[in-house]
């Protein structure tokens, strides 16, 4: 059903996609006031940049996987990159330490408004910074290039990082860049959780098989796209291109990668692609 759905809105011009997408999160936003469902800690849904589903439990599930998968401790300094309303951050409120520290940053003024107010205010520890980067999808207006972005870390700072659907709508230049921003960032056992839409030998032939969410037929020579006119709207790399990107950046893909359901294969942590990256054998910083 969701892949059916998916397919057609795919069809759809994108300005009217997301007049549809506004205007029913506003009535959702509207009855949940009506009905108290909102608390001090939910964000209205007409800020989210997420796809569907229930934004505390993935809140929840992620922080799981980051914990079971990415060996987020309670007292390590967190990067989240893409932060958006919190939806990672609320569920860490009570697992970091006041010796644990976390930092997000994201390209919605408003988001990052609401973080400010509903979490810093509670949790000083957790820090929210706002990127006016461009992106044609997300940032029309924005005004700096991610392809020049310097995350809010100093050199060494980070000890786990994690972005969850960011560079599955960035071109590659600008994955380049973040990456390389990641092996500056991350302390030499830092290790980051990031998500793609990876195309290996399987996943291309179910594509080819029309049993995947998205077929990425368009090829633009520095990424595949669902959508040449708006890239950003979702992207993809093959596995090959995305390997010589890690380990330019100075960084290494810890096995196994841990694909998602997006492709029609059994999921194995989430709808994307999971990779983590650490930094390589040599712990060799390269300045971005």
């Amino acid at each position: 059903m969701y892949r059916r759905y998916e397919r057609f809105f795919q069809l759809l011009p994108r300005p009217l996609v997301r007049f549809m997408r506004d205007t029913y999160l506003a009535f959702l936003d509207l009855k949940d006031r009506f009905t108290g469902k909102a608390g001090p800690l939910t964000p209205p849904r007409s800020l989210h940049f997420i796809g569907a589903g229930d934004f505390e439990k993935i809140g929840e599930v992620f922080l799981g996987h980051f914990i079971k998968v990415g060996s987020l401790k309670g007292n390590e300094t967190v990067l989240d990159i893409g932060c958006g309303t919190g939806r990672m951050a609320i569920p860490m409120m009570n697992y970091l330490s006041d010796s644990g520290a976390y930092h997000g940053f994201d390209i919605s003024k408003k988001a990052i408004a609401w973080c400010q107010r509903a979490i810093t205010s509670r949790k000083p520890n957790f820090k929210f910074y706002y990127a006016n980067i461009h992106n044609k999808e997300y940032n029309a207006r924005g005004t700096v290039s991610a392809a020049e972005y310097r995350f809010p870390s100093k050199d060494n700072s980070v000890d786990f990082a994690f972005a969850t659907s960011v560079f599955t709508h960035m071109r590659r230049g600008e994955v380049e860049h973040y990456l390389a921003e990641l092996n500056r960032t991350l302390k030499p056992s830092g290790r980051a959780m990031v998500s793609f839409f990876i195309l290996d030998e399987e996943n291309k032939r179910l594509v080819r098989e029309r049993r995947a969410v998205y077929d990425f037929a368009h090829d633009l020579g520095d990424c595949l796209t669902v959508d040449p006119i708006t890239p950003e709207r979702a992207v993809a790399y093959n596995l090959e291109d995305l390997t010589r990107m890690v380990a330019n950046a100075g960084l290494m893909i810890k096995q196994p990668i841990l694909f998602g359901s997006w492709s029609g294969r059994e999921s194995m942590l989430d709808t994307q692609d999971i990779v983590i990256v650490v930094k390589g054998q040599a712990g060799v910083m390269r300045n971005s």
